[in-house]
């Protein structure tokens, strides 16, 4: 009945047993990225992220370290798998949450030397606790593991193969256990198994003494290039694609400037942060990440192309983010790049966005975009649609002079900046009374719900 015994001692008032560390550095993940903690830490422990090489993390006051199977653009490496047993060994627990597949990912080497085989064999519901623990137990589904007999099995699947398990090494624990059992989703709103899963990190946890009082350090990338204004940051991971997506930004950044009419927001765009992914970017304004192989970068140019002019177009709307489309507009802005370069992916990409869109409305005219249920790709494919006619009817050059009226007309200061505030800044922009023709196409704005001076 150990899992029952565990989900029973969960502390009852909010106090730090465990100090965690996340790790981005072999594959990073907006789960990874404070979610993990958010679903199964929140109250009993403090979380960073390891953002650096992991065999350079300072663990010498947390006492659980998660890790993720990685991929295999970023192998771990021997001093990084060294640096994982010393901290078990050490008192300190890791918990790798994996599958096999075929090839194995490269957490199978990690699991090894902890003493554990990913498997190709695919689990077999219902899984339940080991040992008849009377304990609901919810699965998305995985591979199981190997183990010898010094390994305590928690979970395992209708054939009785492990899926979760823990091994004492030396002073501390290793906590093996298929992905599947944990949540997944960026917005935490699947904390499967947190009920048990809680209180067997913070026992295991607690086999290694931390001083609460004494923040624990999540390392940032440890390599930084100074290239003219912009910063490049990247790990021993991610090295080999640094050089060449700086040169991509440097080549993407004049053309987004020439297209929009201006610079990036005072104060952004200062760091690009080289990501150890082929899972898309993020933008803080004042950095843009981007992943590393995405779109099978380097082999392929123009996702990457499109990615970077995204993730920096969100620096050229700020201070004040687009209403309803603020990531179609970056978007398009990487199309318009592309078209730019001559890139025939960049054609494709719009006419099947439009497509996309029209199947919701054949003629854009009648679907409510700004509604709670209007399709993603309705959404999407109207905005460019507005931008293409924009320029069709008021350009060449008219999102530069929406973009440059904007910078002009809207006060930095200002707390708020709505659709019919953005219509009146592109009706300023192009010299026309442009709320007739954004209602032609179902957009519900009206001028008299905005002080923006639109003609």
């Amino acid at each position: 009945m150990i899992l029952l015994t565990l989900a029973l001692a969960l502390p009852l008032q909010s106090e730090v047993r465990v100090h965690s560390v996340s790790d981005l550095s072999q594959e990073f993940s907006f789960y990874m990225d404070g979610r993990f903690h958010a679903q199964y830490l929140k109250g009993v422990g403090r979380d960073v992220r390891n953002w650096g090489s992991l065999h350079r993390l300072d663990l010498t006051n947390a006492n659980l370290l998660v890790l993720v199977e990685g991929d295999a653009h970023v192998p771990y490496t021997q001093a990084s798998i060294d640096h994982v047993e010393r901290f078990v060994r050490d008192g300190g627990t890791v918990l790798l949450m994996a599958d096999g597949a075929d090839p194995m990912p490269p957490g199978a080497v990690v699991a090894e030397r902890l003493g554990a085989k990913l498997t190709t064999q695919a689990a077999a519901k219902p899984v339940r606790a080991a040992g008849g623990a009377q304990l609901a137990v919810e699965y998305r589904g995985g591979r199981a593991l190997e183990l010898g007999s010094d390994w305590t099995v928690l979970v395992e699947d209708a054939q009785a193969r492990p899926l979760l398990a823990k091994r004492r090494i030396d002073k501390g624990w290793a906590l093996v256990g298929s992905r599947g059992l944990f949540g997944h989703q960026p917005d935490a709103k699947d904390p499967i198994n947190a009920s048990w899963v809680t209180p067997l990190l913070v026992e295991l946890a607690s086999a290694k003494a931390i001083d609460p009082a004494r923040p624990h350090r999540g390392p940032f990338a440890e390599h930084v290039r100074e290239l003219g204004p912009l910063r490049l940051e990247f790990t021993d991971g991610t090295q080999p694609y640094a050089d060449s997506i700086a040169s991509e930004y440097a080549l993407v950044r004049p053309h987004l400037v020439a297209l929009t009419g201006v610079e990036p927001a005072e104060g952004m765009i200062k760091s690009l942060l080289v990501l150890p992914t082929g899972g898309g970017g993020f933008s803080s304004g004042e950095r843009i990440a981007i992943a590393a192989w995405w779109g099978n970068y380097p082999h392929e140019r123009y996702p990457m192309v499109e990615l970077i002019s995204h993730e920096a177009g969100h620096s050229w709307v700020l201070p004040h983010p687009e209403p309803l489309w603020n990531e179609p507009i970056a978007t398009y802005l990487g199309i318009r790049v592309g078209r730019r370069l001559e890139m025939p992916e960049a054609e494709r990409t719009l006419a099947d966005q439009l497509a996309a869109g029209r199947r919701h409305d054949p003629d854009f005219t009648r679907v409510d975009p700004l509604a709670d249920d209007a399709p993603r790709d309705l959404v999407w494919g109207k905005s460019y649609f507005v931008f293409e006619e924009l320029e069709r009817l008021h350009g060449p050059g008219a999102l530069a002079k929406y973009f440059r009226t904007k910078r002009a007309l809207v006060a930095k200061e200002r707390a708020h900046y709505t659709m019919d505030d953005c219509v009146a800044v592109w009706s300023r922009a192009v010299e026309a009374d442009l709320f007739p023709f954004f209602r032609s196409l179902a957009f519900p704005v009206d001028a008299a719900r905005t002080e923006l001076e639109g003609r």
